[in-house]
């Protein structure tokens, strides 16, 4: 049901049919808290109990998915043909924690407890880590807008 919502909104979207009001505001009504309490869950009862060599693995795939971004940020902000409020949105949208998502699948589908507790783990650092990231490229990309405009 979550991709064929996803699939459909979407291809709505595309198409360019408006979703009316009536719709609109009780999705995003149930929808805004869903992150506050999507996160505290995963923060409180996630297992966040992982050895050495574990904590090595998830360092070693949040560097690499955080190496591609930052590729993938310099190729945005410096070959992008847009304003730069459009380009710092797209880099803003590269940080993005890794999705939740993903730890529903691997839960929900039988990988095992050690792949899940990586990846409750990898999400929780990934989340951390793109707040912090996401953070200082407003205060950069703030500075930068304001200098732009005097």
């Amino acid at each position: 049901p979550v991709l064929v919502c996803c699939v459909l909104s979407f291809l709505l979207n595309f198409a360019g049919v408006p979703l009316p009001l009536i719709a609109d505001t009780p999705l995003w009504i149930l929808g805004e808290p869903y992150k506050f309490s999507l996160y505290f869950l995963v923060g409180y009862y996630g297992d966040h109990r992982i050895g050495s060599h574990e904590v090595k693995r998830m360092g070693f795939a949040l560097g690499v998915r955080y190496a591609i971004s930052a590729t993938i940020i310099v190729a945005v902000l410096v070959l992008l043909p847009m304003e730069p409020i459009y380009r710092y949105t797209v880099a803003l949208a590269l940080l993005s924690p890794t999705s939740s998502y993903l730890i529903h699948l691997v839960g929900e589908h039988g990988y095992g407890e050690g792949l899940l507790r990586l990846t409750v783990c990898g999400g929780f650092v990934s989340t951390l880590v793109s707040t912090f990231a996401q953070s200082l490229l407003m205060a950069v990309f703030s500075s930068s807008m304001e200098t732009v405009q005097q």
